[in-house]
């Protein structure tokens, strides 16, 4: 027992020596040493700072620049500035950016109007956001005044009288609370200033303590009208991108400074939006270090940004620009007064890389960034110019579906290349007399040779009738009308007539009537113009589908790696007879080179064989039709393949030269080793 007693008694005083060790190192740092760590501790202050990493660029084939950056200042708001004065400084800020007519971040959802306070109408969203959980807490009813006092409240904002100063003030805070301000994440109070704007700040540095000037990257764009729909738009990060960032916990923090924040920029459609996680540089860090008073002291990188890759594009820009030139010019023309819409869409008939993608009417790029009244009047445009027609419009093709009935046909035996089933004498008579529809000229006995050529309805409605619905059905879908083509791009998948869907989509049952309708084009068959492209692609390689591609690779931003190479994906083949593929291509070929084609005041005397097809859309309602026009070049060993589509452009014969205008451009920028010399026999 006294043993055990004894070791007890060792142990207690073990323990409260160690303790009276500790109480006097305590008492030596804190009452001894004490001020000189306070000291120390008041003299440096380190943090980091965000270092924004420059977006991949955006460009074409041949390493021409679509979107590229140039160097812009912001005014920023950082925590160097005193809490105590943050309102105030705010304000004058504000008041200062507005009287040189700088806009500043303002995304408070919240206006003044006739003196009171409402919500935008605009803005759900954001309103949403600011009674949510994480700021307000306010119920859904909330008014815009309940929000505003909530507001006062929260940024202690009572001593200010004037609504609009305590607006400003309220909406700057909101936005930096919703941006996670602090120390590492400066508020963007103002982007891309004039240099008349920094040297004012610089000058009123005293009076607005925090308010000071940041270098970034921006967007430019060197032709900004070229390929707007293509290159796509930037704006700032709405709520429902965030919210997908924040549940696939990517959104900025310290330990993730690259996540996004709420003064974000981020693509909104087009290249810009399908790779942003390509393009999206990688946000690095500087250490920054400050003495008592806040003043900087020393500056170190310790994580450098990383530059965005570049995406490069299959589009050429030259023959891009002859595209969008040429559907500018013959629409602005007017050969109809209806006339105000259209599309051009060219592919590579062999790798299904797209050339060249023009809508019409189009929109500056630039200016969409830069203008606010330029913005308003394209969103107030009835013309739609930021509606991408190529990809997303759909239109009755007309008589340029003739060749795949011409195809089927053959191919199910229905007729032979040298078959007549009707005599054209200007209507079609196999209903008469309850219905007979009427032809585009008075043809005779033709074979499927002139019937392509002359563009025959009577043929083409008997071999319809023949071939059946169902058929024709199959047959589109083996050219793949009516699915997307598989651009990355966000395109419309267009429709193939048939009986369901019709019943479906009218609330009446088929007749026969319609089947012959459908094998001329009409009916409820709708493409758009780069299904119709693929189409014309597929009829030019003997029936291979390739998978329609805009992305030609991904390169290092200064382009010295090949991170990715797209390569040519070939989906599906349609697997028919050599002699029929080339009973079809060779009545094409006669559009455009026999005189009785209606391409041929167009492309007769052209250097280049051009096989084609011309097709005029009836639209009924006493509409000016809509024209169309298919060709591939050249004929003897196809390269390319292009679709036209002008909105009541009256007929597809006159939209043709559109297709010229792109072949002369085209051919003009191959080069001799990609090129037969008869090919440029044109140019010379």
């Amino acid at each position: 027992m006294k043993k055990g007693r004894g070791r007890y008694i060792f142990c207690g005083v073990m323990l409260a020596a160690v303790f009276l060790l500790y109480i006097g190192r305590l008492a030596q740092w804190q009452l001894l040493e004490g001020s000189t760590f306070e000291e120390e501790a008041v003299q440096s202050s380190a943090t980091y700072l965000k270092l924004t990493g420059t977006r991949g660029e955006i460009l074409d084939c041949n390493g021409n620049v679509l979107a590229g950056n140039r160097s812009v200042y912001n005014a920023i708001y950082s925590l160097s500035g005193s809490n105590e004065t943050r309102n105030a400084v705010v304000l004058e800020a504000v008041k200062l950016l507005e009287t040189l007519n700088v806009p500043w971040t303002d995304r408070l959802p919240i206006e003044i109007k006739s003196g009171k306070y409402q919500f935008k109408t605009k803005m759900t969203a954001e309103i949403e956001t600011l009674k949510s959980e994480d700021i307000l807490d306010l119920p859904s009813s909330a008014t815009a005044d309940e929000c505003m006092e909530s507001l006062i409240e929260r940024y202690d904002l009572e001593a200010y009288t004037s609504p609009e100063d305590i607006r400003r003030i309220a909406s700057v805070r909101y936005g930096m609370e919703c941006a996670y301000f602090s120390r590492t994440n400066p508020f963007v109070l103002a982007k891309d200033i004039s240099i008349e704007t920094v040297e004012l700040l610089s000058e009123r540095s005293t009076d607005l303590p925090g308010i000071e000037t940041q270098v970034e990257q921006t967007r430019e764009y060197p032709e900004g009208d070229l390929a707007p729909h293509i290159v796509g738009t930037l704006g700032a990060i709405s709520q429902e991108q965030y919210d997908a960032a924040e549940e696939a916990g990517n959104t900025y923090s310290a330990s993730n400074v690259s996540g996004y924040s709420y003064t974000d920029t981020v693509g909104q459609s087009g290249i810009e939006s399908v790779f942003e996680s390509t393009l999206r540089g990688k946000n690095g860090k500087e250490s920054v270090t400050t003495d008592a008073t806040g003043k900087v002291t020393s500056t170190t990188v310790t994580e450098p940004p990383e530059a965005g890759n570049s995406v490069w594009l299959t589009i050429d820009s030259n023959v891009q620009r002859a595209a969008v030139n040429a559907l500018a010019e013959q629409i602005e023309a007017k050969p109809t007064e209806d006339c105000e819409a259209g599309a051009v869409v060219a592919l590579d008939v062999n790798t299904g890389g797209i050339i060249a993608s023009a809508t019409y009417p189009n929109f500056d790029l630039e200016k969409y960034n830069a203008d606010d009244a330029y913005l308003t009047q394209l969103y107030a445009d009835e013309s739609q110019p930021l509606f991408n027609r190529a990809l997303n419009g759909i239109f009755t093709p007309g008589s340029v579906f003739k060749p795949l009935v011409a195809l089927a046909a053959l191919e199910e035996g229905v007729i032979t290349p040298t078959s007549h089933p009707v005599n054209c004498d200007g209507a079609y008579h196999y209903y008469a007399p309850d219905y007979e529809p009427g032809c585009l000229g008075v043809h005779g006995e033709v074979d499927v040779y002139g019937a392509i050529r002359n563009s025959c309805n009577a043929f083409f409605f008997d071999v319809g009738r023949m071939l059946t619905i169902h058929k024709m059905h199959t047959y589109a879908e083996l050219f793949a009308l009516g699915e997307k083509t598989g651009c990355e791009l966000s395109e419309t998948a267009g429709i193939m007539s048939d009986p369901k869907t019709y019943t479906e989509r009218h609330g009446a049952n088929w007749y026969d009537g319609l089947t012959i309708q459908a094998a001329i084009g009409q009916c409820d068959d709708m493409f758009t113009p780069i299904e119709l492209a693929e189409y014309c692609a597929m009829i030019a390689n003997g029936g291979t589908r390739h998978s329609a591609s805009i992305l030609k690779s991904v390169r290092s931003y200064d382009g010295s790696e090949l991170i990715y190479e797209n390569q040519a994906e070939v989906l599906s083949a349609v697997e028919t007879s050599d002699y029929n593929w080339a009973a079809v291509q060779k009545g094409m070929y006669l559009v455009a080179n026999d005189r009785a084609g209606s391409a041929y005041e167009t492309f007769g005397d052209y250097g280049v064989k051009v096989a084609a097809k011309t097709g005029t859309a009836q639209l009924g309602d006493n509409q000016v039709n809509n024209a169309i026009f298919i060709c591939y070049a050249p004929y003897d060993n196809p390269k390319v393949a292009v679709a036209v589509v002008v909105e009541h452009g009256s007929a597809g014969a006159s939209i043709a030269s559109i297709a010229r205008d792109f072949l002369d451009a085209y051919f003009t920028v191959k080069t001799v080793d990609t090129a037969p010399e008869s090919e440029l026999s044109l140019l010379q």
